[in-house]
């Protein structure tokens, strides 16, 4: 049955929300609370839940026993900028931009790039912040941070969320105290809102640093009445691998573990917060990552697909399919699975029907409203048939139904050697430390093996991509080939040019630091002045 909204009274915007679920009525005191939990480079056989053994999760694993696990929960790109944009937006960030064929330009390649997230788009955190509430952040932005003429113009701040503290960039090898001769610590700082106060970034506290600006939200907004909105944007499990000091040596699934076992340590944190301040069972919570694990740094800094194929910043599984998680205690019944597919892109339209947040009918989203799907696993399909995986700028892989079928597939060039580096993987691009880390699959028509007719695979049955269907054992095989080309080509009839957001030189004297309305050195951009609590421009 399907979850219909009916107002407690007139003022639907001001008052309360009701929830009619299988003929029993669930009031809900205000607007629903909002916390997405983005891990960063996380597989999706790395949590307890999803199968990890030598890893300890006991937070994200609630969250399973308390809510729904979704077996089938991909990204809406296979590397970290183009999918937190999607993630945003819920609309394929093709649409705006915001994806490139090579590295360094498939992510946000500088902190001197003068391009990244378009003003003309509409986060979630924008929609809902018109909806009265009240928006903050944690961790890794990387969607850009000034242009030529308008510094900051790319940051959170700018783009609907009243709080930040966290990396404007990524976390990067030359960030740490061994040195990597083509970075800088011009890459390296933290912070809040507009203004930088940990330059370089310090990496002992980190973590805690940014769970600490995500309780004291919670615990302020809970405290005046506010619905809030808050994205805990994690840099754990993201190379190179840091812990604090009480996280170094706990796990039995060594340094990378130790970074998985500090994420769900945060994860208890924010999560003791909702109970300690009653927002818990007012709240939706959905645990994701951005994509799937970093293959190319070493099977020591990486984490699992659980058998998928391939990795990030490829259109394989492994690459796209990450744990996914919704909790929302009262509506959501605990240990659930759904195995139909929900995307990232699902968020944006979720969480505004939620909120009875209307939206502009002009705007073509890619994602769906699957809250019905989140209550009643069992009986609810996604209304859209097809789902489009980028690599880069082309479509490289689809969902139709059950089926997936791939046109084209990333050419691995791991390692012959009894013990390579990594396995279905690029490790010797040109962004390489020769060939230690820092690679990954490209998608230029070089890098790409195509197929036609495309791959099929059975995505129910056959999760890995072991076994490519033909018309022998898939009666209508050519009539699912012929119905997704179709589709296709009306898809890529509905991405209007869009200026590019990627593909840009940085320019040095961009970068952000500390004390200084431009980049000046090393030397001169430094400082730590950060205090919790205290309000930075």
């Amino acid at each position: 049955m399907a979850m219909t909204f009916v107002a407690c009274s007139l003022f639907l915007s001001l008052a309360f929300v009701e929830l009619l679920f299988l003929s029993q009525s669930v009031c809900v005191e205000g607007k629903v609370n909002f916390l997405i939990l983005l891990a960063d480079d996380l597989g999706y056989g790395d949590l307890g839940c999803f199968g990890r053994q030598n890893v300890s999760t006991p937070h994200v694993d609630s969250l399973c026993k308390d809510g729904i696990k979704l077996n089938q929960f991909l990204t809406a790109a296979s590397v970290c900028t183009p999918s937190r944009a999607g993630m945003l937006t819920g609309r394929l960030p093709r649409r705006f931009g915001m994806t490139a064929n090579i590295l360094p330009w498939r992510v946000m390649a500088t902190t001197g790039q003068p391009t990244g997230f378009p003003d003309d788009e509409t986060t979630v955190a924008e929609m809902l912040k018109e909806g009265g509430y009240a928006t903050g952040m944690s961790g890794k932005w990387h969607l850009g941070i000034s242009n030529k003429t308008h510094p900051w113009v790319h940051l959170p701040k700018q783009h609907g969320f009243d709080s930040f503290l966290g990396l404007p960039y990524t976390n990067m090898h030359g960030c740490k105290p061994y040195q990597i001769a083509n970075e800088s610590r011009r890459d390296c700082m933290v912070m809040a809102n507009n203004t930088v106060v940990s330059q370089p970034t310090i990496y002992s506290n980190l973590t805690q640093a940014l769970t600490d600006h995500a309780i004291s939200f919670i615990r302020e907004k809970a405290s005046f009445g506010q619905p809030f909105f808050f994205l805990m944007s994690y840099v754990h499990v993201h190379t190179p691998l840091f812990t604090s000091p009480k996280f170094k040596n706990v796990s039995r699934g060594g340094q990378f573990g130790d970074n998985v076992e500090e994420f769900d340590d945060s994860v208890g944190q924010i999560l003791a917060a909702l109970e300690e301040t009653g927002e818990a069972s007012n709240t939706l919570v959905m645990l994701m990552s951005d994509n799937g694990p970093f293959k190319e740094e070493g099977w020591d800094k990486c984490g699992r697909t659980g058998g998928l194929s391939g990795g990030k910043g490829q259109t394989y599984e492994g690459g796209i399919r990450v744990p996914g998680i919704a909790r929302w205690p009262g509506v959501i019944s605990p240990s659930t699975i759904a195995n139909q597919s929900i995307s990232m892109l699902d968020v944006f339209p979720t969480f505004a029907h939620i909120a009875n947040i209307s939206l502009d009918p002009s705007v073509l989203l890619d994602g769906e409203n699957v809250l019905d799907i989140l209550v009643n696993p069992s009986s609810q399909q996604r209304t859209g048939k097809f789902l489009w995986h980028y690599c880069g700028r082309n479509v490289t892989a689809a969902r139709n139904g059950k089926y997936k079928l791939h046109f084209a597939t990333q050419i691995w060039t791991s390692d012959a050697r009894p013990t390579p580096l990594c396995t279905e993987c690029c490790p010797y691009g040109p962004t390489s430390f020769n060939g230690t880390g820092g690679s990954l699959c490209d998608c230029d028509p070089d890098d790409l093996t195509y197929h036609d007719p495309p791959l099929m695979f059975d995505m129910l049955n056959d999760p890995g991509e072991k076994n490519p269907l033909s018309p022998s054992n898939v009666p209508n095989f050519a009539q699912l080939v012929e119905e997704t080309k179709d589709a296709l080509q009306a898809h890529y009839a509905s991405v209007s040019h869009h200026k590019d957001e990627m593909l840009a030189l940085p320019i040095p004297q961009l970068a952000p630091c500390c004390g200084h309305d431009h980049y000046v050195s090393d030397e001169v951009c430094q400082c730590q002045i950060y205090e919790e609590g205290h309000e930075y421009p």
